[in-house]
């Protein structure tokens, strides 16, 4: 899994911040953090896989409403559309607080490698073993009470 960081270089060195005091860079494994430039290059990764983490900067994304419409210098010019994102499935997910976009951040990594990839299911087996709860689930927890208490 990839993290791609678009926005101003304030905006950037504050995920970078984020992101190394989280050790983000080492739950990553195989993927890279990298910093978007340019709002072509967002577009086009954004199009090969949406799946990926993008963390783009508030200020960025242009929602269409009625002054936007009619005020187009108030847009900024390397700004990407809000309809593009929605296309592609990336949500507009605001966090409040730092620890609120490391637990986003986790939560995708974590769900990412946790997934069986398309090629490793083979067999029925192969699908049921991929998805098996861990020992110390909680609905195995209760059924345990239930049985010896």
């Amino acid at each position: 899994m990839n993290i791609y960081i678009y926005g101003t270089i304030a905006f950037k060195n504050q995920i970078h911040k984020i992101l190394d005091h989280g050790n983000i860079r080492f739950k990553i494994e195989d993927g890279i953090i990298e910093e978007v430039i340019s709002l072509k290059l967002l577009k086009e990764l954004i199009k090969d896989d949406p799946h990926q983490i993008f963390l783009i900067e508030q200020k960025k994304i242009i929602d269409e409403d009625f002054v936007k419409k009619y005020f187009k210098f108030l847009l900024p010019k390397d700004g990407i559309e809000k309809k593009y994102l929605d296309q592609y499935g990336i949500g507009d997910i605001s966090t409040r607080t730092y620890d609120d976009l490391i637990i986003y951040i986790e939560k995708r990594i974590d769900a990412e490698i946790k997934k069986p990839k398309a090629s490793e299911i083979e067999t029925i087996d192969d699908m049921f073993e991929a998805f098996e709860f861990d020992e110390d689930t909680e609905i195995d927890s209760k059924e345990k009470e239930s049985n010896y208490g």
